[in-house]
């Protein structure tokens, strides 16, 4: 297919294998991401001569392209970008530009290139052991939380969420909704985008489990392996129930089990608040993203 169609339920599987066969860490090249913010950011997708482009359209900025990826012809995926780009009127752009995928730009574009770091889109990336124990100094404050959390509630389990839970975890969604009416309408679509992948979990390759309390689900988690790294797509987690976040984005790495070594816990939108929370985990590195624009 050559025509940019929208990302759904139904063709989100086509592009599963591109992903998959994408060898750097970004969380926007992965399956997950792209169907849980496929309406929020009004995902469309085509793939030409093996190879997958995808388009979002960000705010304040515009319709984005993805780098081509897959085992095709990528002169074919950036020709398919220009001519869609050209159609709707707009500058043509590339977002969430990986510094390895910079080189297929610079070959393709040369010197027209604009390039820009976008802090609020960068990645961090962690070590998947220092979440299994969070063991030594620059942890204690996680650990300390979660051993406040089992002494609270010594009888929570990890399970893994399965169909017959659907509903309970759609309840738990919209009790975390209804608690907080100053959510955004990204935040709460972000909300409907998880329980969309939970819900096609096991044909997109994703995982997802949660914290049984004496409440009920007080924390749930989903996201997908690829390669040497656990992507967590998403995380909620009642906030009445001290430390189940940390507990919870624990309990999830050792539910994944081991064959990854890294855990990508995607970016923070520039929220101040959830920068402060994912610096506080102690990152071992930021994946830089770029957007690029192909001046005229």
């Amino acid at each position: 297919m050559s025509e940019f169609i929208p990302v759904n339920c139904r063709n989100i599987e086509a592009m599963e294998p591109y992903f998959s066969a994408c060898t750097n860490r970004i969380c926007d090249n992965t399956t997950g991401v792209t169907f849980q913010w496929r309406n929020i950011f009004q995902v469309h997708f085509a793939i030409v001569s093996d190879t997958l482009v995808t388009r979002a359209v960000y705010k304040n900025i515009g319709p984005c392209y993805s780098v081509p990826i897959g085992p095709g012809d990528v002169g074919a995926g950036f020709a398919a970008a220009e001519a869609d780009a050209l159609a709707l009127g707009e500058e043509l752009r590339y977002a969430c530009v990986g510094a390895d995928q910079l080189p297929l730009l610079e070959a393709r574009y040369g010197s027209r290139l604009l390039v820009q770091e976008k802090r609020d889109w960068f990645d961090y990336l962690y070590d998947a052991e220092t979440f299994r124990s969070y063991s030594g100094k620059k942890h204690h404050t996680q650990k300390n939380h979660v051993n406040r959390f089992y002494k609270e509630f010594p009888e929570a389990q990890v399970r893994e969420i399965t169909q017959d839970m659907f509903p309970d975890c759609i309840a738990f969604l919209e009790r975390i909704e209804a608690e907080h009416p100053e959510m955004s309408e990204v935040e709460r679509n972000e909300l409907k985008g998880t329980m969309d992948l939970i819900e096609l979990a096991c044909r997109l390759n994703q995982r997802a489990a949660c914290l049984i309390t004496r409440l009920g689900i007080t924390a749930l988690s989903v996201g997908e392996i690829k390669g040497d790294t656990l992507f967590a797509h998403a995380e909620k987690a009642d906030v009445n129930a001290a430390g189940a976040y940390p507990a919870m984005a624990q309990a999830f790495v050792n539910f994944m089990g081991t064959g990854f070594t890294y855990v990508n816990r995607e970016d923070d939108a520039g929220d101040e608040g959830i920068r402060y929370s994912k610096l506080n985990y102690k990152p071992i590195e930021l994946i830089p993203k770029y957007l690029v624009t192909v001046c005229a």
